[in-house]
């Protein structure tokens, strides 16, 4: 049997496929200065970015070598919070370029506009202290940390440091003069070409300034730009104070919520104890209409000795019992009316629906309070309006009633409160 192969070659016909391409492509110029080109470019499917020089100052010496020096700093960083880079070459219409991960994202300057929360705003800014700090523990001073050369990315919110064209450590030897952006950079950059530490901690003070972080915050920001002896020495104490700040303020906001817990439970401990007063004078009006009924009883014991005395008497006391059931209704139907009253002007409160829809507890006794004292002021209100109607033992009773039953829906509110409170 004869068998016949293929003698062509396996292979891609080209150097690109569905858009992969080994070369730059879709270069797109993001900024320029009187130095540096900045762009962005695709290959092998994502966005780098690409800083070279202008063609107007390419072939000097001295920018080349500034261009090669940011290289080798970057080459040194391997952190999640600064910008990655990954050599130099050579780029079409563009020249010598640092390659650089490409950061998706806005510069500080511009997510501070956006209003960030505080949580946000803290994090971010341990971030650069994190950053910062590590550059520093290779011996690195950025020279020129301001809101535009941190990018806080679109997805995470978390930052990046970049531009490390002013950077300086002690192992280079070349370009060595005063550098970085007036309104950040400490006074004595102005003057030395020595890199410090120390100076980066007084840009970041004036960042954290900017950055609103709240009045605890007032005695870090001033210390950073303190005069350079005064002001923090390393990266690394700023953090400590940083640290140190949140975790006062963490135990006062609990010491503060032991403090209204107390208060809530004194609060309770009170409205308890005026229940139990109203329950005891609730007692005695009924110990005292108990006695009334037992002397009463007596008196028609001593009547039944005599037949004519007895039938007077049962005359006078079916008389004198009309006239109680009467008075009884009429208190009893005082009493329902009273009743009616509480109930609508407890509804009226919409305390229920308060309850039941209440997110804040910062403000729920004080509300409570207000709102049960309205039952009181209501039977106050009708007693006065059947006040010539009744005699004082038979409003004693209208009232002791009508506070019971304020006291029963008071009760039911405290009782659903403290189910809330747990």
């Amino acid at each position: 049997m004869t068998h016949h192969y293929d003698s062509s070659a396996s292979g891609y016909i080209s150097d690109s496929f569905e858009g992969i391409s080994q070369t730059f492509t879709d270069v797109e110029i993001l900024s320029t200065s009187e130095v540096n080109v900045v762009a962005k470019a695709k290959r092998y499917g994502r966005w780098w970015l690409l800083k070279g020089l202008r063609k107007e100052v390419a072939a000097e010496a001295g920018y080349q070598q500034r261009l090669r020096k940011e290289l080798e700093i970057l080459m040194l960083l391997q952190h999640p919070n600064v910008v990655a880079a990954y050599g130099i070459e050579v780029v079409e219409g563009l020249g010598r370029c640092i390659v650089m991960e490409y950061v998706d994202g806005v510069t500080l300057k511009e997510w501070l506009a956006e209003k960030p929360s505080r949580r946000m705003r803290l994090r971010v800014m341990q971030e650069i202290a994190d950053a910062v700090a590590y550059i520093h523990t290779k011996g690195i001073v950025h020279r020129d940390l301001k809101p535009t050369n941190i990018i806080v990315t679109g997805n995470g919110r978390h930052m990046k440091l970049i531009d490390f064209g002013l950077a300086d450590t002690d192992s280079h030897t070349i370009l060595k003069q005063p550098a970085g952006t007036p309104d950040y950079m400490s006074p004595e950059q102005r003057l030395t070409a020595v890199a410090d530490s120390r100076n980066d901690i007084y840009s970041m003070g004036v960042i954290m300034q900017q950055m609103d972080l709240g009045w605890r915050y007032r005695y870090i920001i001033k210390r950073c730009t303190l005069p350079i002896d005064r002001r923090y020495q390393q990266v690394e104490e700023l953090q400590q104070a940083i640290v140190s700040t949140e975790g006062r303020f963490k135990r006062l906001i609990a010491w503060l919520g032991g403090v209204l817990i107390m208060l809530l439970l004194l609060l309770i401990g009170l409205q308890m104890q005026r229940s139990k007063e109203q329950d005891e004078r609730l007692e005695q009006l009924k110990a005292s209409y108990q006695q009334e009924q037992r002397e009463q009883r007596q008196q028609i014991r001593q009547l039944t000795d005599s037949t004519t005395v007895l039938g007077n008497y049962n005359q006078q006391l079916r008389e004198k019992e009309a006239a109680i059931v009467a008075k009884r209704r009429k208190v009893q139907d005082a009493i329902v009316k009273g009743k009616v009253i509480i109930d609508r002007t407890m509804r009226q409160t919409n305390i229920d629906q308060h309850l039941d829809t209440l997110t804040n507890m910062l403000y729920m006794w004080s509300d409570f309070s207000y709102r049960s004292q309205s039952g009181e002021r209501a039977i106050e209100r009708y007693m006065q309006q059947i006040n010539a109607s009744f005699s004082e033992s038979e409003k004693d009773e209208i009232r002791s009633a009508l506070a019971q039953h304020n006291s029963d829906i008071v009760t039911q509110w405290r009782n659903k409160i403290v189910n809330l409170c747990k």
